[in-house]
């Protein structure tokens, strides 16, 4: 009987590992793009967020997950997960820097955050072009 090790490239089911969705959702969000272009190193906050978006996609598509307080099907979060790319983390980013409240718990709030930064994104164009008018 083997046991499971989160580090092989596939679970025993054939479930791609975390290490393995991690590496993907790095490509998926461009993580080389946030490496600071003077000293090249890259803000460890970033692999958190891609940590949380890899978490979430790893989760069975039929359980349960929580964002924004409310219960969601894991496979509807992992579909709006997958459109999470690289302006997306970056909103985050931003938006988790301006909080000027302690967060509590930390990966809710990113999760919810992320979730929400799909959709929030377009509309936040707009609302800035808008103000330009």
């Amino acid at each position: 009987m083997s046991t499971y090790d989160p580090y092989l490239k596939n679970s025993p089911c054939g479930v791609p590992s975390l290490r393995e969705t991690l590496e993907q959702v790095m490509r998926q969000v461009e993580y080389h793009c946030f490496a600071d272009p003077c000293s090249r190193r890259i803000d460890p906050f970033y692999k958190e967020l891609c940590l949380v978006i890899a978490e979430v996609l790893i989760v069975d598509p039929v359980s349960d997950v929580k964002i924004n307080g409310s219960i969601m099907r894991a496979h509807v979060v992992q579909e709006v997960y997958s459109q999470i790319h690289n302006e997306h983390v970056c909103l985050v980013f931003k938006n988790f820097n301006n909080v000027s409240t302690h967060v509590f718990n930390k990966k809710a709030y990113l999760r919810t955050a992320l979730y929400n930064a799909v959709f929030e994104i377009e509309s936040g164009s707009v609302n800035c072009f808008n103000c330009l008018d």
